[in-house]
């Protein structure tokens, strides 16, 4: 028995079991006063990245169920990648809630109810799959550029709802505060070297487990 995938294969099911039901669940009700409801829970990263990560552990249990079932021997570069690209999503979304949100919300509210997955349990889960169970390649250092396009996309759209439609026009509010003072460049350029800051990092500790 392969314990490294069976482990993964575990923590991948909850993932995605987890994902999806906090995720229907904004359909019907919501515990925590900074969570959106129905499809608004979209606009928010924190959302918009955990599904990806359910995605990609999603995407991974057949493969690791065939490996368990001897019908393949290591699990395919693409999908590994594609959880590199959804852990650094979602470890941004950790970091951001520690080091941003934390000091002007309080742990009360962000890690209230289905937020302590969404803020805390959930990338965890994945940043522990992708560093220590799904070692089965290496993350090329071209492929840390990938790690960025979840961020970039999603800044496309908070800057055109927030920025260029505005919130008296219909658009967003600007509740993750980038715009403060009108500078929305600064807060997303710092936002984008710090992405990839994780994704070079996790790159690094992940390629230093992973086989040859």
């Amino acid at each position: 028995m392969n314990k490294r995938i069976s482990a993964a294969l575990i923590i991948n099911i909850l993932v995605v079991l987890s994902t999806a039901a906090i995720t229907i669940s904004y359909y019907f009700y919501s515990n925590n006063p900074l969570v959106e409801t129905g499809a608004d829970s979209y606009k928010f990263f924190t959302t918009d990245s955990n599904i990806l990560a359910g995605i990609s552990s999603l995407i991974l249990i057949p493969f690791e169920i065939q490996i368990l079932r001897g019908k393949r021997e290591k699990l395919p570069h693409a999908a590994i990648v594609f959880k590199y690209i959804s852990t650094t999503s979602v470890m941004l979304t950790f970091f951001t809630v520690i080091f941003l949100l934390l000091p002007q919300y309080g742990a009360v509210f962000l890690l209230l109810g289905t937020s302590f997955y969404m803020h805390l349990a959930g990338p965890l889960a994945a940043l522990v799959t992708f560093l220590f169970l799904e070692t089965d390649s290496r993350i090329k250092l071209w492929e840390t550029l990938l790690a960025l396009i979840p961020s970039i996309l999603y800044g496309a759209v908070y800057l055109t709802q927030v920025v260029i439609i505005g919130e008296n026009n219909g658009g967003w509010s600007d509740f993750y505060t980038f715009n403060r003072g009108g500078y929305w460049y600064i807060t997303m350029a710092v936002i984008l070297v710090f992405t990839y800051l994780i994704a070079f990092v996790t790159r690094l500790i992940h390629n230093k487990l992973s086989e040859k």
